[in-house]
Protein backbone atom coordinates (compact mmCIF):
# COMPACT_ATOMS: atom_id res chain seq x y z
CA UNK A 1 0.00 0.00 0.00
CA UNK A 2 1.12 3.48 -0.43
CA UNK A 3 -0.69 7.20 -0.47
CA UNK A 4 -0.82 10.10 -2.95
CA UNK A 5 -0.67 12.76 -0.56
CA UNK A 6 0.05 16.17 -1.60
CA UNK A 7 1.18 18.22 1.01
CA UNK A 8 -0.93 21.82 1.13
CA UNK A 9 0.44 23.06 4.46
CA UNK A 10 2.45 26.48 2.91
CA UNK A 11 -0.70 27.27 1.18
CA UNK A 12 -1.93 30.00 4.31
CA UNK A 13 0.66 32.54 3.04
CA UNK A 14 -0.92 33.00 -0.37
CA UNK A 15 -4.21 34.43 1.38
CA UNK A 16 -6.97 32.93 2.09
CA UNK A 17 -8.24 33.87 -1.59
CA UNK A 18 -5.62 31.87 -3.32
CA UNK A 19 -5.48 29.28 -0.62
CA UNK A 20 -9.13 28.35 -1.04
CA UNK A 21 -8.32 28.36 -4.44
CA UNK A 22 -4.99 26.00 -4.57
CA UNK A 23 -6.66 23.75 -2.00
CA UNK A 24 -9.07 23.22 -4.93
CA UNK A 25 -7.55 22.69 -7.33
CA UNK A 26 -4.59 20.25 -5.33
CA UNK A 27 -7.43 18.11 -4.61
CA UNK A 28 -8.55 17.59 -8.15
CA UNK A 29 -4.96 16.61 -9.36
CA UNK A 30 -4.76 14.30 -6.23
CA UNK A 31 -7.78 12.51 -7.76
CA UNK A 32 -6.53 12.75 -11.31
CA UNK A 33 -3.31 11.47 -9.98
CA UNK A 34 -4.45 8.96 -8.17
CA UNK A 35 -6.29 7.37 -11.59
CA UNK A 36 -3.14 7.63 -13.45
CA UNK A 37 -1.20 5.86 -10.45
CA UNK A 38 -4.18 2.82 -10.40
CA UNK A 39 -3.43 2.75 -14.90
CA UNK A 40 0.03 2.67 -14.14
CA UNK A 41 0.04 -0.26 -12.07
CA UNK A 42 -1.96 -2.28 -14.35
CA UNK A 43 0.49 -1.10 -17.50
CA UNK A 44 3.25 -2.49 -15.60
CA UNK A 45 1.60 -6.09 -14.42
CA UNK A 46 0.35 -5.94 -18.05
CA UNK A 47 4.29 -5.70 -18.36
CA UNK A 48 5.77 -7.81 -16.21
CA UNK A 49 3.35 -10.63 -15.10
CA UNK A 50 1.49 -13.22 -17.22
CA UNK A 51 -0.75 -16.43 -15.63
CA UNK A 52 -0.46 -13.87 -12.19
CA UNK A 53 -1.78 -10.55 -13.75
CA UNK A 54 -5.58 -10.90 -13.77
CA UNK A 55 -5.00 -11.89 -9.96
CA UNK A 56 -2.74 -8.77 -9.52
CA UNK A 57 -5.54 -6.80 -11.47
CA UNK A 58 -8.55 -7.88 -9.33
CA UNK A 59 -6.64 -7.23 -6.20
CA UNK A 60 -5.30 -3.67 -6.47
CA UNK A 61 -7.89 -0.81 -5.65
CA UNK A 62 -7.92 3.10 -5.22
CA UNK A 63 -9.49 4.92 -2.73
CA UNK A 64 -10.11 8.78 -0.91
CA UNK A 65 -9.91 8.85 2.76
CA UNK A 66 -9.88 13.25 3.44
CA UNK A 67 -8.32 14.44 0.55
CA UNK A 68 -5.72 10.98 0.82
CA UNK A 69 -5.41 8.75 -2.29
CA UNK A 70 -4.56 5.46 -1.21
CA UNK A 71 -3.50 2.30 -3.62
CA UNK A 72 -3.58 -0.94 -1.77
CA UNK A 73 -3.56 -4.62 -3.10
CA UNK A 74 -5.28 -7.08 -1.53
CA UNK A 75 -3.34 -9.23 0.72
CA UNK A 76 -3.88 -12.65 -0.48
CA UNK A 77 -1.87 -11.53 -3.81
CA UNK A 78 0.29 -9.37 -1.88
CA UNK A 79 2.89 -11.96 -2.39
CA UNK A 80 3.03 -11.40 -6.17
CA UNK A 81 4.38 -7.69 -5.92
CA UNK A 82 6.32 -8.61 -2.43
CA UNK A 83 7.56 -12.08 -4.17
CA UNK A 84 7.81 -15.40 -1.53
CA UNK A 85 11.39 -17.90 -0.94
CA UNK A 86 11.81 -20.93 -1.42
CA UNK A 87 9.67 -23.26 0.71
CA UNK A 88 8.13 -26.31 1.43
CA UNK A 89 4.45 -26.68 0.85
CA UNK A 90 3.25 -29.29 2.79
CA UNK A 91 2.19 -28.14 5.90
CA UNK A 92 0.70 -24.98 4.78
CA UNK A 93 -1.38 -27.81 1.91
CA UNK A 94 -2.70 -29.66 4.81
CA UNK A 95 -4.22 -26.44 6.42
CA UNK A 96 -6.46 -26.61 4.10
CA UNK A 97 -10.80 -27.76 5.19
CA UNK A 98 -10.51 -30.18 2.25
CA UNK A 99 -7.54 -32.13 4.20
CA UNK A 100 -8.56 -35.35 5.43
CA UNK A 101 -7.60 -37.47 8.43
CA UNK A 102 -6.03 -41.22 7.42
CA UNK A 103 -6.23 -44.44 9.72
CA UNK A 104 -2.59 -44.05 10.85
CA UNK A 105 -3.66 -40.52 11.99
CA UNK A 106 -1.59 -38.75 9.03
CA UNK A 107 -3.27 -36.23 7.25
CA UNK A 108 -3.68 -36.53 3.55
CA UNK A 109 -5.33 -34.21 0.75
CA UNK A 110 -5.89 -34.95 -3.05
CA UNK A 111 -4.12 -31.97 -5.17
CA UNK A 112 -6.04 -31.28 -9.00
CA UNK A 113 -3.77 -30.01 -11.77
CA UNK A 114 -5.57 -28.63 -15.02
CA UNK A 115 -3.87 -29.13 -18.23
CA UNK A 116 -7.59 -28.49 -19.74
CA UNK A 117 -8.57 -25.93 -22.13
CA UNK A 118 -10.28 -22.44 -20.84
CA UNK A 119 -7.16 -20.24 -19.61
CA UNK A 120 -4.90 -19.70 -22.74
CA UNK A 121 -1.46 -18.96 -23.02
CA UNK A 122 -2.28 -15.50 -21.32
CA UNK A 123 -3.21 -16.86 -17.94
CA UNK A 124 -1.51 -20.06 -18.26
CA UNK A 125 2.17 -20.23 -15.84
CA UNK A 126 5.01 -20.56 -18.45
CA UNK A 127 6.44 -23.33 -16.46
CA UNK A 128 3.33 -25.35 -17.81
CA UNK A 129 2.48 -24.43 -21.29
CA UNK A 130 4.58 -27.42 -22.24
CA UNK A 131 2.82 -29.86 -20.30
CA UNK A 132 -0.95 -28.65 -21.72
CA UNK A 133 0.66 -28.25 -25.37
CA UNK A 134 2.14 -32.17 -24.76
CA UNK A 135 -1.49 -33.27 -23.29
CA UNK A 136 -3.25 -31.63 -26.48
CA UNK A 137 -0.72 -33.33 -29.29
CA UNK A 138 -1.68 -36.87 -26.64
CA UNK A 139 -5.24 -36.42 -27.30
CA UNK A 140 -5.24 -35.42 -31.04
CA UNK A 141 -3.17 -38.75 -31.95
CA UNK A 142 -5.87 -40.49 -29.67
CA UNK A 143 -8.89 -38.76 -31.73
CA UNK A 144 -10.00 -37.31 -28.21
CA UNK A 145 -11.30 -33.46 -28.71
CA UNK A 146 -9.02 -31.63 -26.42
CA UNK A 147 -12.02 -28.60 -26.06
CA UNK A 148 -14.98 -30.04 -27.53
CA UNK A 149 -17.60 -30.96 -25.93
CA UNK A 150 -18.10 -34.65 -26.34
CA UNK A 151 -21.65 -36.03 -27.13
CA UNK A 152 -22.91 -39.54 -27.10
CA UNK A 153 -25.65 -40.75 -30.03
CA UNK A 154 -28.46 -38.62 -29.31
CA UNK A 155 -26.88 -35.74 -29.06
CA UNK A 156 -26.66 -35.26 -25.33
CA UNK A 157 -23.22 -34.04 -23.73
CA UNK A 158 -21.60 -37.39 -22.14
CA UNK A 159 -20.53 -36.82 -18.28
CA UNK A 160 -18.29 -38.19 -15.67
CA UNK A 161 -14.82 -39.55 -16.79
CA UNK A 162 -14.64 -40.27 -20.50
CA UNK A 163 -10.94 -40.63 -20.73
CA UNK A 164 -7.84 -41.94 -18.47
CA UNK A 165 -3.90 -42.51 -19.91
CA UNK A 166 -0.62 -41.94 -19.11
CA UNK A 167 2.18 -39.80 -20.75
CA UNK A 168 5.48 -41.24 -18.89
CA UNK A 169 8.02 -39.66 -22.10
CA UNK A 170 7.02 -36.54 -22.14
CA UNK A 171 7.71 -33.56 -21.70
CA UNK A 172 11.16 -33.84 -21.07
CA UNK A 173 13.29 -31.42 -18.41
CA UNK A 174 15.40 -29.08 -20.40
CA UNK A 175 17.16 -27.44 -17.20
CA UNK A 176 16.97 -26.08 -13.86
CA UNK A 177 14.28 -23.83 -12.53
CA UNK A 178 10.67 -23.90 -12.15
CA UNK A 179 8.42 -26.70 -13.83
CA UNK A 180 11.27 -28.67 -14.70
CA UNK A 181 11.09 -31.29 -11.77
CA UNK A 182 13.17 -33.61 -10.79
CA UNK A 183 15.94 -36.30 -12.54
CA UNK A 184 18.20 -35.50 -14.70
CA UNK A 185 17.88 -33.33 -17.82
CA UNK A 186 17.05 -35.30 -20.89
CA UNK A 187 14.46 -37.62 -18.70
CA UNK A 188 10.86 -36.98 -18.27
CA UNK A 189 9.87 -34.27 -16.56
CA UNK A 190 8.33 -35.92 -13.34
CA UNK A 191 8.11 -35.61 -9.34
CA UNK A 192 10.76 -36.80 -6.67
CA UNK A 193 11.36 -39.38 -4.43
CA UNK A 194 13.62 -40.71 -1.60
CA UNK A 195 16.22 -41.60 -4.44
CA UNK A 196 16.30 -38.14 -5.66
CA UNK A 197 16.77 -36.92 -2.22
CA UNK A 198 20.00 -38.73 -1.55
CA UNK A 199 21.51 -37.80 -4.42
CA UNK A 200 19.07 -39.35 -7.85
CA UNK A 201 19.68 -42.09 -10.11
CA UNK A 202 19.66 -42.55 -13.77
CA UNK A 203 16.69 -42.18 -14.88
CA UNK A 204 14.80 -40.32 -11.82
CA UNK A 205 12.72 -42.52 -10.66
CA UNK A 206 9.75 -40.15 -10.42
CA UNK A 207 6.36 -40.29 -11.03
CA UNK A 208 5.92 -38.42 -14.80
CA UNK A 209 3.81 -34.78 -14.25
CA UNK A 210 1.15 -36.38 -16.82
CA UNK A 211 0.87 -40.07 -15.56
CA UNK A 212 -2.93 -40.61 -14.80
CA UNK A 213 -4.32 -37.78 -17.32
CA UNK A 214 -8.22 -37.73 -16.74
CA UNK A 215 -10.89 -36.04 -18.89
CA UNK A 216 -14.30 -35.91 -17.26
CA UNK A 217 -17.16 -33.55 -18.44
CA UNK A 218 -19.70 -32.19 -15.65
CA UNK A 219 -22.85 -30.48 -16.00
CA UNK A 220 -22.73 -26.97 -14.37
CA UNK A 221 -25.55 -24.90 -12.24
CA UNK A 222 -27.72 -22.73 -14.41
CA UNK A 223 -26.90 -24.94 -17.21
CA UNK A 224 -24.03 -26.27 -19.61
CA UNK A 225 -21.37 -28.33 -19.34
CA UNK A 226 -17.50 -28.03 -18.17
CA UNK A 227 -14.69 -29.94 -19.32
CA UNK A 228 -11.92 -30.50 -17.61
CA UNK A 229 -8.53 -32.31 -18.34
CA UNK A 230 -6.98 -33.47 -14.99
CA UNK A 231 -4.16 -34.70 -13.35
CA UNK A 232 -4.18 -35.42 -9.18
CA UNK A 233 -1.58 -36.20 -6.56
CA UNK A 234 -1.50 -36.39 -3.09
CA UNK A 235 -0.02 -34.61 -0.43
CA UNK A 236 0.73 -36.18 2.85
CA UNK A 237 1.42 -35.40 6.45
CA UNK A 238 4.32 -38.57 5.99
CA UNK A 239 6.16 -36.83 3.22
CA UNK A 240 8.97 -34.67 3.67
CA UNK A 241 10.89 -32.41 1.23
CA UNK A 242 12.00 -32.25 -1.04
CA UNK A 243 8.83 -33.43 -2.21
CA UNK A 244 6.37 -30.49 -2.63
CA UNK A 245 9.08 -27.95 -2.52
CA UNK A 246 7.70 -24.43 -3.84
CA UNK A 247 11.08 -22.46 -5.71
CA UNK A 248 10.06 -19.25 -4.57
CA UNK A 249 8.94 -16.15 -6.85
CA UNK A 250 10.41 -13.26 -7.61
CA UNK A 251 9.28 -9.64 -6.45
CA UNK A 252 7.85 -7.80 -9.26
CA UNK A 253 8.16 -4.41 -7.37
CA UNK A 254 5.49 -2.99 -9.35
CA UNK A 255 4.11 -0.68 -6.25
CA UNK A 256 7.90 0.79 -6.03
CA UNK A 257 8.12 1.56 -8.95
CA UNK A 258 4.19 3.20 -8.93
CA UNK A 259 5.00 5.22 -6.30
CA UNK A 260 8.73 5.99 -7.52
CA UNK A 261 6.26 7.71 -10.89
CA UNK A 262 3.88 9.21 -8.87
CA UNK A 263 6.64 11.26 -6.94
CA UNK A 264 8.15 12.68 -10.19
CA UNK A 265 4.33 12.90 -11.38
CA UNK A 266 3.88 15.49 -8.00
CA UNK A 267 7.49 17.15 -8.64
CA UNK A 268 6.01 18.24 -11.96
CA UNK A 269 2.05 19.04 -11.06
CA UNK A 270 2.72 21.35 -8.14
CA UNK A 271 4.34 24.39 -9.90
CA UNK A 272 1.95 24.05 -13.03
CA UNK A 273 -0.75 23.60 -10.52
CA UNK A 274 0.42 27.44 -8.92
CA UNK A 275 1.12 28.83 -12.19
CA UNK A 276 -2.17 28.34 -13.16
CA UNK A 277 -3.98 29.14 -9.87
CA UNK A 278 -2.11 32.83 -9.75
CA UNK A 279 -2.72 33.82 -13.22
CA UNK A 280 -6.20 34.18 -12.61
CA UNK A 281 -5.80 36.16 -9.83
Amino acid sequence: MFYVNIDMTGLAALGQELEGAMKSAMLDAGRELSAQAHARAVELANAKLNSRRQMFIDGLHMKEEDGVFILSLDAKVSWIDDGMPRHNMIEDLLKSPHAKRAKDGSKYMVIPFNHGPGKGPTNTPASTLDLVGTVKAEMKSRKIPFAKIERDDQGRPKTGMLHRFNIDNSPTKTGGGPGQGWGPVGAVKQGPNMRQKVGGGPGGGGIPFLRGVAVYQHAMDGGGVKRSIMTFRIVSSKMESPRWDYPGVEPTNIFAETAKWCDEQVDKMIPQIIDSVTSKV
